[in-house]
Parts: C-alpha cells; sequence; structure tokens
C-alpha cells in the first residue's frame, strides 16, 4: 500500500478502533460479566435529544434485555418486575441530578385451581402468556424537577406494548380483526398479520404535565459485524477500507432481526428549564448555562431471597436499591473500561467517574493492544504518533464536554451524554434515535464519530464506517423506534441446512 505519511497516519488510525474499540460502534450488549446473569439490568442505548428549532421537547430513550430473538419462548418477552429504571438529568457543569424520571413495571397473574374438564378458554392454566389474562403495567414518577422538588406519580397503571407474537395472537387476544378457525378452511388467520404502528400508537401514554411515555418490546437499532468481533476482531475488508489481509467473507449485522426492551419518554424541557432555555436558537459556544447532562441507571433491592409464591419472578426483595446497570455514552463501559473494572462501574453512578475511570480515557489501553498486534508497524506509523495515541487523551475528555468550561473532575465530568439544549441535537451533542439521510439511518453514524473521535481527534474525520444501516426504518416522530419483529414470521428462524464439518476456504473456488 503506497501511504504517505499522512495517509498512512490516517489508515493506521481508522484500523485501531475499528479492531479495538469494538463495541465503540455504539451500544453495550452484555458488555459485563455482571449482566450475563442479570439481563433485566443490561442498559444497551441511551438516547437523549431535543427537538430542533423550537427545542421545547427532550427525548429520551432507554434501551435494555437485549437480543430477543422474536419467536423464542412461550412466554415472549415481558417486562422486568422489581427493578427501578431512571432517567437521571443534571444541568449546567454539575452531574447532581436536578430530575429523575422512574419508571416500574408490574406483571399480574390471577391464580386458579388446577385445571378440569370443562375449562373455558383463558386463565392461569393455559401454556401461553397471551391467554392467561395477565396483564402487564407501569408507573412513572418524577422523584424532582426545578420548580419541582415533591415526588409526583404522573403516571399509573399504564399498559406495556405486548409483543408482537403473530397473526393468531393479533385476532384472538389483541381484537384487530376477525379470527376464523382451522375448520374455516381458510388460512389468514394464521398467515396475515395485524399488528401495525396504529396499534403501537394506542400505547403511547400522556403523563400528568404533559409528558408522553411508551414502553415495551422494539426493533433493537444496534447494527454490529459481531460475529468478526467475537473471532478475536476478525474484521471484513469492507470494515477496514479494503485492506487486502481483512477476510473477505460477507460482514453481517447480527443484531438484525432481533428486539429489546426500550422506554421512550417526552418530556416538555420547560419541566427542566422553568424560566426558558437561557439564549435558545443562538449557540454560545463557551456557554454552560443550557447544558443538559443525562444518563440511564437500572436499580433493584440488595437482597433477592427465592420466593416460589411470586409466580412473576420467583424472587421475593428486600433492602436498599442498588444500581446494577447504567449507561450513557455509546462506548464508556463498553470499549474503554478494562474487564476488572466493569461490573465496577455498573453498580455506581458517574459522581466519581474522573477518579475511578478517569485513567481508562487518557490511556485508552486499546491503542496499545493495537500495537501489540503490529498494525501501526504494518502501516508505518512513526513510533512517535504512537505515543501521542497512548495518552494522555485529554482531547477525548473535551469532545464529550463539547468542549465546555467543565472541570475535569469527580461531579463534574462522567459518562453521561451533554446537550446544549439551545440547539438543535447532533452527536455528541446529544444521541438522537433515527433521523438519517434515509429511513432506516441514524441520524450520525456514532461508530464514525467515535472511532474518529478517538483515532483521529475529530469526531467529523468520517473513519470506520462499518455496518450503518437498521434491518427496520425509524419513525420520524415520537416513539422514533421501529416496531418490533414478528414472532411467527420474522428473527433468525429459518430452514437449516446440513452444516459442513469444516467451514469452506473461501479463497479457493466452490462447487
Amino acid at each position: 500500500m503506497n501511504f504517505s505519511p499522512m495517509r498512512r497516519l490516517t489508515g493506521a488510525l481508522f484500523i485501531i478502533l475499528a479492531v479495538a474499540i469494538p463495541q465503540a460502534r455504539a451500544s453495550s450488549h452484555r458488555e459485563a460479566l455482571s449482566v450475563l446473569n442479570e439481563p433485566c439490568a443490561d442498559n444497551t442505548d441511551t438516547f437523549a435529544w431535543v427537538s430542533n428549532s423550537t427545542h421545547d421537547k427532550l427525548y429520551l430513550v432507554m434501551d435494555f434485555n437485549p437480543l430477543h430473538e422474536p419467536g423464542q419462548g412461550n412466554q415472549g418477552f415481558r417486562a422486568c418486575n422489581g427493578y427501578r429504571y431512571e432517567f437521571h438529568i443534571g444541568k449546567g457543569t454539575s452531574l447532581k441530578d436536578e430530575a429523575v424520571y422512574r419508571v416500574e413495571f408490574k406483571n399480574k397473574l390471577a391464580t386458579e385451581a388446577a385445571p378440569t374438564a370443562s375449562d373455558a378458554l383463558g386463565g392461569g392454566n393455559e401454556l401461553l402468556w397471551q391467554l392467561t389474562g395477565g396483564t402487564e403495567t407501569m408507573t412513572v414518577t418524577r422523584l424532582f424537577a426545578p420548580g419541582n422538588p415533591t415526588p409526583a406519580v404522573i403516571g399509573e397503571n399504564l399498559k406495556v406494548l405486548p409483543n408482537n407474537h403473530g397473526p393468531q395472537t393479533d385476532r384472538l387476544i389483541y381484537g384487530l380483526g376477525p379470527f376464523k378457525g382451522y375448520d374455516s378452511g381458510e388460512s389468514a388467520s394464521r398467515e396475515q398479520g395485524l399488528y401495525d404502528q396504529a396499534f403501537v400508537d394506542t400505547f403511547i401514554q400522556t403523563l400528568t404535565g404533559g409528558a408522553r411515555i411508551i414502553a415495551g418490546e422494539f426493533d433493537d437499532p444496534y447494527q454490529l459485524d459481531e460475529k468478526g468481533i467475537f473471532d478475536l476482531v476478525n474484521l471484513g475488508r469492507g470494515d477496514l477500507g479494503g485492506l487486502q489481509g481483512a477476510r473477505n467473507t460477507p460482514i453481517e449485522d447480527v443484531f438484525a432481526g432481533f428486539n429489546v426492551f426500550s422506554i421512550a419518554l417526552e418530556i416538555p424541557t420547560a419541566d427542566l428549564f422553568p424560566n426558558g432555555i437561557p439564549h435558545n436558537g443562538t449557540l454560545n459556544a463557551s456557554s454552560t448555562d443550557a447544558l443538559l447532562r443525562v444518563w440511564a441507571s437500572i436499580s433493584r433491592q440488595s437482597t433477592q431471597t427465592v420466593d416460589p409464591t411470586n409466580i412473576i419472578t420467583g424472587l421475593r426483595g428486600s433492602g436498599n436499591y442498588e444500581f446494577v446497570g447504567r449507561n450513557a455514552l455509546p462506548l464508556f463501559n463498553a470499549g474503554l473500561v478494562g474487564t476488572q473494572r466493569q461490573t465496577l462501574y455498573l453498580h455506581t453512578d458517574p459522581m466519581k467517574d474522573v477518579s475511578r475511570f478517569g485513567a481508562d480515557i487518557l490511556f485508552p489501553v486499546l491503542v496499545r493492544d493495537a500495537e501489540a498486534l503490529g498494525i501501526y508497524k504494518a502501516l508505518g506509523v512513526p513510533a512517535a504518533a504512537v505515543t501521542t495515541l497512548k495518552g494522555p487523551r485529554l482531547d477525548i475528555i473535551n469532545a464529550i464536554n463539547l468542549g465546555r468550561p467543565i472541570p475535569v473532575a469527580d461531579g463534574s465530568t462522567g459518562d453521561v451524554i451533554t446537550i446544549d439544549a439551545s440547539i438543535d441535537s447532533q452527536f455528541p451533542n446529544g444521541r438522537r434515535l433515527g433521523g438519517g439521510s434515509a429511513p432506516n439511518k441514524h441520524q450520525v453514524n456514532v461508530n464514525t464519530v467515535l472511532i474518529s473521535l478517538i483515532v483521529a481527534g475529530d469526531p467529523g474525520a468520517g473513519l470506520a464506517k462499518g455496518v450503518e444501516t437498521n434491518d427496520k426504518d425509524f419513525l420520524p416522530r415520537f416513539p422514533f423506534l421501529a416496531p418490533a419483529h414478528q414472532g411467527l414470521l420474522q428473527g433468525h428462524g429459518g430452514t437449516n441446512t446440513v452444516t459442513q464439518p469444516t467451514p469452506p476456504n473461501p479463497a479457493s473456488p466452490q462447487p
């Protein structure tokens, strides 16, 4: 490869982040050992941005409990009971909570006597949740907000969006059309789904004070060639700008066809700026008075005791509520924090991130990993450039703080999404879901922005394009998330073929 020195450096930097920071591509699915055993505590993505032009709405989306195959399991995908899901919002240079919105779920299933031959359809003896009459609801509490210091329940017993199981559920349970049994000789009730966007929209709930919410199963908006990532970062040629030595086999989005549990919340920004957003509509690049500092958490009670009388979870919680999951910036825990500290991250808040994890940002270990792989030498990158990349990397901290005069200190800098509410959002100033150049693209390819930020110090450098499209179109309005894949006819199921004992060599002619 005949690179000039600058092109060599850029090419090397591109590969470093594509290779060494795979999870920087957007998300943190199962990034830490602790969440392997507790998927209800597994935050995957957080989105936070203000509406364009007027900036009168703050949109918050929390995704968790990922990798759900739509047709998997006779109970489908249910809301998680016993957890508190919270959006935390600070202001200005402080990470201290100025507003907190909490969502808690409750599933109920009535018990009945053992089955008899005369029982009617439905009830707790049914094998499938849809037929049991079980309910899923949520309660939304605003713990406090500027001008509202007292906790207030702003939504109670609100219905959770049910799963997209398939045509018979659509008719028999959701009442979306007439059902005709097998004896009718017609197959439409078993082949044609009726679960659509209009049905999803009926589960958008208006809260006291004008906020809106919806929660349930949606298409996972994350994209990644994870097959290559977890073969010790065996990336495809298209991921690496056509590099000849990269693998020449298909690059696939592993998350295509999977669903995830999501909470989408729309809040009037007047709840956060009672006197109006400072200098709204005008960028003041040195100001901090219009900044919002957003992160999402999951907590549960510290002690969980086996309790077979709890037919929903089989557990009984006691003790104080403790953090077991959190998420904000797309790469923080997944791509920068070392394995031995990832669980610590999930069980703490951002207030002491500088003390606990500052070195992970200042001295990215992944750059040293890339050096050990020989990538820099292969592309002729000067040793001095490698030394610079190893840190200290104050440029990364400056970028996630939007270049504002925010102290690099505990309580001010940490893993939060920082938003200047006075201007339109664009990552890293907020993170929007959808809104890209095509209906199945995000406003910004976060993969490219983050990789460019770390490897070139320029979020707009355009490096590491990778997988850029979703498997479904996003909505151009609230809740923005694409509807869930249907359990019967979508997802990952397929016709099996005999697996070859030895995978073929892609360089060899195939019959």
